[in-house]
């Protein structure tokens, strides 16, 4: 074919597509039932306008990565924590811009580990929780400075799998869960317990148990050398007895009726591989403690479909009650994603914070001594006339959460900008390796590893600083740290 007619048929293409870029209605046709839309040359050109501005995700771990990070070259150490504590995007924002919010909170874990005590952290969450992946790096990463192992406490009916521990259960066991499914019932007495779900025994049930032992398995999730079990409301007789790996059977009697909660524990001389715990009588089972040591650890709440709002509905005597037996000193909420769905405007956001301050206050009113903190949303993407982008209104819901949890006294992580923002999620799915799923909506374990992560090393610089203020002989130090944090 001459040349002059191949640029003809290249010219008449492009005409072609013209002419249907230009008469092609832009909400598209609707054939059989289905809607067909015809690219238009407006997204073509907004897309090479934009080709430049996607989130670099590579680039934007390594920034959050560097941030965390002292350069020992810069000189004085208190300029790293000035700039990190007043402008650092990756940091924990905190109410008042108090960098002694966590103090108390930290010096309790210096606390249990020099006295043999555990204290709790219990992290509660949507179904970005779920497998128990973020958590375990926030776990790993505090047990690792404060001591303490074991996948912490898990409900005695598993809703799903965990990549931290294997276990199953028989017996005469009903389920209850405030987030109720197939399998469960709701509470006409609403104790629920800190899980968000229990379990009324009647009767012989055996709970089975297994330390991890798949790749994604933290370290010292793995050291098992301490069960207990958190339980209320039984009939006299209950008993309760524990067998693990070639130890002999441990076992304990209540002989007597407990209207509240209680807890029985067994201390092993090491870390076992699995055991089984097994219960006759009649109680309600909050919750299956594995632990090892003294120091910290961190209890996984995943709620898949919750979008935070309903936390209110666990009667709060059982639970303040249940917080003080396990000494639980910080909660953690991780909750937005589910809201978007619902939300087409900004009056829908105020409506969506009217009902989260709700649970702030029930929070402040069940755990008191507990330190609040919440954790952002992460990017969503949706399509819109066939193109991924962020949900409409997330980057004003994540402003609002930002501005109402300072306001009320509850530090807050901004999971959102930590990704890298507007259009990162359709990013990270598409990184190789992927860290999020083809939903657009949830991490991988790689993602997921990833976010824990920085939120650990967030929360732990606020211990590193403690920790540098205590060895300042200085007061004029101090004082000057004081006036120009607190004036920026």
């Amino acid at each position: 074919m001459k040349i002059y007619k191949i640029f003809l048929f290249f010219i008449a293409v492009f005409a072609l597509m013209f002419a249907c870029w230009y008469l092609f209605p832009a909400e598209g046709v609707e054939v059989g039932g289905v809607k067909l839309r015809f690219p238009s040359y407006e997204a073509a050109l907004e897309d090479l306008r934009n080709g430049n501005q996607t989130v670099d995700v590579d680039s934007v771990l390594l920034a959050v990565q560097q941030s965390y990070e002292m350069v020992r070259e810069q000189g004085d150490t208190l300029d790293f924590y000035k700039e990190y504590l007043t402008s650092n995007p990756n940091r924990i924002h905190l109410p008042d811009d108090d960098y002694t919010f966590f103090d108390s909170f930290f010096a309790g874990l210096d606390t249990a580990a020099a006295s043999g005590q555990l204290v709790r952290i219990v992290h509660y969450g949507d179904s970005q929780l779920e497998m128990d992946r973020i958590s375990s790096m926030l776990r790993q990463q505090l047990q690792d400075r404060f001591g303490g192992s074991g996948p912490g406490m898990v409900p005695i009916l598993k809703p799903m799998s965990s990549v931290s521990v294997t276990q199953n259960t028989t017996g005469s066991l009903t389920r209850y869960a405030l987030v109720a499914d197939t399998l469960s019932r709701w509470s006409s007495t609403h104790r629920y317990g800190p899980l968000t779900r229990y379990a009324v025994l009647t009767g012989e049930a055996r709970f089975n148990f297994k330390r991890a032992e798949n790749r994604y398995a933290q370290e010292r999730v793995r050291g098992i050398s301490k069960v207990s079990v958190l339980f209320g409301h039984n009939a006299p007789g209950l008993k309760m007895s524990l067998k693990c790996d070639t130890l002999s059977i441990m076992t304990e009697s209540v002989d007597s009726a407990v209207n509240g909660v209680s807890v029985v524990s067994w201390d092993l001389p090491y870390s076992v591989k699995g055991g089984t715990l097994s219960l006759n009588g009649t109680a309600e089972i909050y919750g299956i403690m594995l632990d090892g040591g003294p120091g910290v650890t961190v209890d996984n709440v995943a709620m898949r479909g919750c979008s935070g709002t309903i936390l209110s509905g666990i009667d709060s005597v059982s639970l303040r009650e249940s917080y003080e037996k396990t000494d639980t000193r910080l909660i953690i909420l991780q909750f937005g994603g589910n809201a978007m769905p619902g939300i087409g405007s900004k009056k829908a956001i105020s409506i969506y914070m009217d009902k989260l301050e709700k649970q702030f206050d029930y929070f402040k009113k069940v755990a008191p001594w507990a330190k609040l903190m919440f954790v952002g949303p992460a990017d969503m993407s949706k399509s819109v006339n066939g193109s991924l982008v962020t949900w409409p209104l997330l980057p004003e819901l994540n402003d609002s959460l930002k501005v109402h949890c300072l306001n009320n006294g509850i530090a807050y992580w901004d999971t959102f900008n930590m990704m890298g923002g507007v259009g990162s999620m359709r990013e990270w799915v598409n990184h190789n390796p992927q860290l999020a799923g083809p939903d657009y909506i949830h991490f991988t374990t790689r993602g997921a590893a990833e976010v824990g992560s920085a939120l650990a090393k967030s929360l732990l610089l606020y211990d590193d600083f403690r920790r540098l203020r205590l060895t300042l002989s200085d007061q004029v130090v101090r004082e000057y740290m004081d006036s120009s944090l607190r004036s920026e």
